[in-house]
């Protein structure tokens, strides 16, 4: 069997070839698709060098966000190419900013690589209520995030 690329092409490649840049960052990408209201955020395979980087990335990546307008799109977060990452700390920490995340957006779908990323992030989901999507599959996501 053939190891997995390092990097998964992001949605943009594939399904979104309209989405606009908005931020770049070592740990992220964030496109915008204005005519089908979904914002992207796609998770680079760059570990966190610590608790506090990541508090300091998912900070501008919510203030990135918020100044989108949330209530205008859908939220599809790419996980696929994120290191995997399980650790108590480091699930706390995560439980506590998912929600600042995923908060305020018409409809939230998460796209993962792995089974085992899926049951993480429904571990993030069961603790913050936020209703979403949970997929291996692109096309199903998108599907999820346009329909009425």
């Amino acid at each position: 069997m053939a190891p997995l690329p390092s990097r998964v092409p992001p949605p943009q490649a594939s399904l979104l070839p309209g989405a606009r840049h908005v931020l770049r960052t070592p740990h992220f990408i964030v496109r915008a698709d204005d005519f089908l209201g979904i914002l992207i955020t796609e998770r680079t395979d760059l570990p966190y060098a610590s608790l506090q980087e990541l508090e300091d990335v998912m900070d501008e990546l919510c203030d990135t966000l918020d100044e989108q307008g949330r209530a205008r799109f859908a939220l599809l977060a790419d996980l696929r190419a994120a290191p995997g990452r399980n650790d108590s700390a480091f699930e706390t920490t995560m439980n506590r900013l998912t929600p600042r995340w995923c908060e305020g957006f018409r409809k939230v779908g998460v796209l993962v690589q792995t089974v085992i990323g899926q049951m993480q992030v429904q571990r993030y989901a069961r603790q913050d209520g936020i209703e979403r999507l949970i997929t291996t599959d692109e096309a199903q996501l998108i599907d999820y995030l346009t329909a009425e």
